[in-house]
């Protein structure tokens, strides 16, 4: 394997590819007689470092142009071995090449127009008879334009190439990766008998069958019919039943529980992967007024934080760097990982379970929740005509996820027209006819939610809170931590105290003001409840501005200043916005739930059992007391201000 391989700009092992290229040059390697098509290629990937501005910070200026001089000379010699190359030649020469070098015969292939001495029918067989690794040729768009029809029936004999489409079209991908082009000549339908092919083929990837059950049809790359998906549906099912039989993987377990006898209001254990968490009944049967009832779903359930914000979204920061890298998932699907499900799961069997110890006391959610609106808000915030009428105790576990959107849709477009009017005009309602847009549900207070903006808020913050930055370990003491955040509160340092790499991430920190040397040269915060909010930005992507204490209020406003923050009013942050999108519909995310569509446009069959609608019915639940309490907060907020300005 050769030394001297070109990758990137940012490639860590360039000093040393460096040296070794200034001893290729020093010893005049390249002026020996005979140059094989890998020796000439290593000339093609000096030239790179240079073409970018790699040098050694050795390199005198002088050196630096003899050698560039010495290399444009060296360059000669590939353009004209490689206008030797014809329809004859090609399979040899390919042959002989080292793995590494094939991605930049491809490149030197286009940039000499060796393509035009090659005819369709020898690149055919070239293709067909050589073990070509057809990702590296579908990089360079001109040769793929040039041999578009041998590219096009290449593709359509190998089923594999789905995987490539799959890449290409609906992959999540952490790194930035380079376009590939596909022929014009292949259609929609080569397309999808690629992928369908895949599909029946011996051993396909169960990653790559996911993705193609969530593909989202796109008039302008890929289009999949009905009938394709369902069938990629069932290989699914298939290969997780082959390969995760019954009982087998990893413990995650899940508990909730009513006891009788427990004195304390609420027990929680987590063991591991496990959580359990028991409720007293007692506190129930004695707190059965209906405003504590919804009060538990914030302080027993914790349904939501401190600051009203949703706590079963999914937020990236709680996933784990191999969990995203290794899981693979389409561009358009809703990031979910591991505490994401769990946090999912705890919060079903809640509402579930408090759903029937209510039942057991006589006492109906649904009543609950037409209390909240048909009393609570006017008796509490002189706000009238709010109506809701949710599904009867008769209903059949159906009847009552068919009604219940219709419920949720009327009393949020009520509360849309409120903010808008100041009052619920049902006539005005009855003539409004707008298709319900979760993320145009307004607020009534300004300035309700800020957000990180922008490559200084992305770039700091990662510095600060994310354990890939290498800034959370203290080489002086010996001492490790979770991040940088964490190691300046524990661990008083100098610059000089820090590793040499690092010096340059810390000084900016300095210079952009979130960071300065204290009188006897310690690194300290400069503002550290600037720091402190960035922080919960970082691990909630989102703060409720009016929820948030003084303190953090004001540091909002001065990274306002700096335009490392935004501010918006809504009356959902984007976080739930995007969780409820993933819930309800399929507008934003291949993957979601899609629950409204399925009980509003289509019946579902027959035969799902009850368990299918009750477990379907307490998500639904779940999302209407969630709107409950936000727009509780609205008001309360809302309320709050109206007094501060009447003082």
């Amino acid at each position: 394997m050769r030394e001297i391989k070109f990758y990137s700009r940012n490639d860590l092992a360039s000093r040393f590819v460096l040296k070794e290229i200034e001893n290729y040059l020093i010893e005049g390697r390249a002026e020996k007689e005979e140059l094989n098509i890998n020796d000439l290629i290593e000339i093609y990937n000096i030239k790179q470092y240079f073409e970018h501005k790699l040098y050694l910070l050795t390199w005198t200026s002088n050196e630096i142009e003899k050698y560039e001089k010495q290399v444009n000379i060296y360059f000669k010699k590939i353009g004209r071995f490689f206008h030797s190359i014809n329809s004859e030649n090609l399979a040899d020469f390919y042959n002989e090449l080292e793995i590494e070098y094939r991605e930049d015969f491809w490149a030197l292939f286009e940039k000499f127009k060796v393509y035009e001495r090659i005819t369709d029918l020898s690149f055919n067989q070239f293709l067909t008879e050589n073990n070509i690794w057809l990702y590296q040729l579908l990089r360079h768009k001109t040769l793929v334009q040039h041999f578009g029809n041998v590219i096009k029936e290449y593709m359509l004999s190998d089923h594999s190439v789905a995987e490539l489409l799959l890449d290409e079209y609906e992959m999540q991908h952490t790194t930035d990766k380079e376009k590939l082009n596909f022929p014009k000549e292949l259609t929609f339908l080569d397309k999808e008998r690629i992928i369908l092919n895949y599909i029946n083929s011996e051993s396909p990837n169960l990653n790559y069958l996911r993705l193609i059950v969530n593909v989202q049809s796109n008039k302008d790359k890929l289009l999949l019919s009905p009938r394709t998906i369902l069938t990629a549906k069932k290989r699914v099912e298939k290969e997780e039943e082959r390969l995760f039989p019954e009982d087998s993987g990893m413990l995650v377990e899940t508990i909730v529980g009513f006891s009788k006898n427990q004195e304390e209001v609420v027990i929680s254990n987590i063991d591991g992967l496990s959580i359990k968490t028991m409720y007293s009944t007692k506190w129930f049967e004695n707190n059965i007024d209906y405003g504590t009832l919804l009060n538990n779903f914030i302080y027993l359930f914790e349904f939501v934080d401190y600051q009203m914000r949703c706590n079963f979204v999914n937020k990236s920061n709680q996933m784990g760097v191999m969990e995203k890298i290794l899981d693979s998932r389409s561009r358009n699907a809703y990031l979910t990982g591991m505490v994401f499900n769990q946090k999912d799961s705890l919060s079903l069997l809640q509402i579930n379970g408090y759903y029937n110890e209510l039942s057991s006391l006589g006492v109906r959610i649904e009543l609950v929740i037409e209390w909240f609106f048909k009393e609570y808000l006017p008796n509490e915030f002189l706000v009238s005509n709010f109506d809701i009428n949710m599904p009867s105790t008769h209903s059949t576990l159906l009847e009552k996820c068919t009604n219940i959107m219709p419920a949720v849709e009327s009393v949020l477009k009520q509360f849309i027209l409120y903010v808008e009017e100041g009052i619920v005009d049902f006539d005005l309602l009855e003539i409004r006819s707008e298709h319900l847009i979760y993320s145009n549900i307004p607020s009534l207070v300004n300035k309700k939610y800020a957000y990180g903006k922008g490559e200084e808020f992305d770039y700091a913050s990662f510095l600060f809170f994310s354990d890939q930055s290498g800034l959370g370990y203290s080489k002086k003491n010996q001492s490790s931590y979770n991040n940088y955040f964490e190691l300046l509160c524990n661990q008083p340092l100098k610059l000089a105290d820090y590793p040499e790499y690092s010096h340059n991430k810390i000084e900016w920190l300095i210079e952009k003001n979130y960071l300065k040397n204290d009188e006897e040269g310690f690194i300290v915060f400069e503002d550290e409840s600037v720091v402190l909010v960035m922080k919960d930005l970082f691990a909630n992507e989102v703060v409720n501005f009016w929820r948030a204490p003084l303190i953090m209020r004001n540091a909002l406003d001065k990274l306002e200043t700096k335009n490392v923050v935004v501010f918006e009013s809504s009356l959902l942050s984007k976080p739930e916005q995007e969780y409820i999108n993933y819930t309800l519909n399929k507008s934003q995310f291949n993957n979601g739930l899609d629950l409204r569509n399925r009980y509003s446009h289509t019946q579902p069959k027959s035969t799902e059992n009850d368990k299918t609608h009750e477990y379907n019915y307490m998500i639904f639940l779940r999302l209407l007391i969630l709107f409950v309490i936000k727009i509780n907060d609205d008001f309360c907020i809302e309320d709050m201000l109206s007094r501060r300005e009447t003082k």
